[in-house]
């Protein structure tokens, strides 16, 4: 069946082309949005040193976790109970203070490196502030190895090394922008997808109130009973315009429950089409940030070019996972296009009927559609995992254990420097 480019009233595609859904439209729009930030942080970036920690803490400072749209639970959450705020705030506290009890005194061109950590500062604090919670994580883990393992590690002694170093761990961070990005699409995936659910259960709830109040109608109305005996017994064959005004309305109320049914069917494949993408994206997402927060970063100039040559395999894996997202999308953008002519069916009743059982038709044709993208991302996730050396689900806990111990260091740095701070603070006090 082609695909129909009609406008839908749910889902669809609007005559101009765009979807007139405003997750679809926030999906087609990331890269753009990257490009943004990524142009701001080079616009804001100077050929100063301190000039940039200044840009840097300034935007760590402008985070706005007050009012950020993240639950509350992923805001409170703590490493140590003693901590004065949750993880996400605590680690911008962290970077604040890092820069701010260690200026560098870098006697180099590093603007490179600097517009790629702003461009992660600036993702954590959008991340945030719109509730994307992998992608604040991701951001957050980010930003404390830029500032904590990379930029005060620059060996400034060995000038070559340091050019090297710097010019590495640029591309190093623009693996970490792109793990960023990515991880925003699954949060916002997760959140279409929750809010679908909630509205598709909410509309099956009140669609079966409704059949309820019918079928509890043509019990107790002996009109209703009557004309209802007679279309289950001669179905449409007779001329319509014999019917009675009560053959009529039962007759238009049932062929509009037909109509809802098979809208509320459409709308649950659909939604599961998505939860399933989800999950894929989710996978995808674990996977990477488990191997690009792993990284050992080294200044050891005999490992430079093996380290090089991790950071173009995370590229590669990364734009691989990025050209996915976009065939996804068009995936998606297929499957909801193609409820367009259950929405946009002609008023008349017999119309409403054709295009009920046209729809039951498309649920068929969509289900084995779903069967064979199920199929493609396993596919998927096998040759992922092959390409990182992940052959087991063990494997890959094992790997997130150790990315996990590799920010945790970093972010254990950060709050000694800041437990001393505070304790410097109450000394001074008392």
């Amino acid at each position: 069946m082609p695909r129909p480019t009609l406008t839908t009233k749910n889902a669809g595609i609007t005559s101009v082309g765009r979807s007139a859904n405003p997750f679809t439209n926030w999906l087609e729009n990331r890269k753009e949005r990257r490009r943004q930030a990524e142009d701001e942080a080079s616009r804001l970036i100077t050929n100063k040193i301190a000039e940039n920690e200044n840009i840097i803490i300034d935007k760590l400072n402008s985070i706005d976790f007050l009012h950020s749209r993240l639950p509350q639970s992923v805001l409170e959450a703590k490493a140590r109970p003693e901590q004065p705020y949750g993880d996400l705030e605590y680690a911008a506290q962290g970077i604040v203070h890092m820069l701010r009890k260690n200026p560098q005194t870098i006697k180099m061109d590093i603007r490179k490196f600097d517009q790629k950590l702003l461009t992660l500062v600036l993702l954590f604090k959008q991340t945030v502030e719109q509730g994307d919670v992998r992608a604040s994580y991701a951001a957050k883990g980010a930003v404390v190895r830029a500032v904590a393992d990379i930029r005060s590690r620059i060996p400034q002694e060995q000038p070559e090394l340091s050019r090297q170093f710097v010019e590495a761990n640029a591309n190093y961070l623009d693996q970490w922008i792109t793990l960023v990005t990515l991880a925003q699409v699954a949060d916002r995936t997760k959140q279409n997808v929750d809010s679908q659910r909630s509205r598709l259960e909410k509309a099956q709830e009140k669609n079966n109130e409704d059949i309820q109040a019918l079928k509890t109608r043509i019990q107790s109305d002996d009109k209703f009973f009557l004309a209802f005996q007679e279309l289950t017994e001669r179905g449409n064959s007779q001329d319509r315009s014999k019917w009675t005004e009560t053959e009529r309305e039962l007759h238009r109320m049932m062929v509009e429950h037909r109509m809802e049914k098979a809208n509320l069917e459409m709308n649950s494949i659909l939604l599961q089409q998505q939860e399933m993408d989800l999950s894929t994206k989710q996978m995808q997402v674990e996977m990477l940030y488990s191997k690009v927060a792993a990284l050992p970063i080294v200044t050891d100039p005999d490992l430079m070019n093996k380290y090089q040559e991790s950071i173009d395999e995370l590229f590669h894996q990364l734009a691989e996972s990025d050209a996915q997202m976009d065939e996804t999308l068009k995936s998606m953008d297929d499957i909801e296009g193609r409820i367009q002519q259950l929405n946009r069916a002609p008023g008349s009743l017999r119309a409403q009927e054709v295009a009920a059982e046209e729809a039951e038709e498309l649920l068929k044709e969509i289900t084995k559609l779903q069967d064979t993208e199920a199929g493609k991302n396993a596919l998927r996730a096998k040759k992922m995992r092959e390409q990182m050396g992940i052959l087991t689900e063990e494997q890959l806990a094992e790997q997130k254990r150790q990315a996990e111990l590799e920010m945790q260091r970093a972010a254990e740095i950060m709050r000694e420097q800041m437990m001393e701070q505070e304790q410097e603070q109450e000394l001074l006090v008392n």
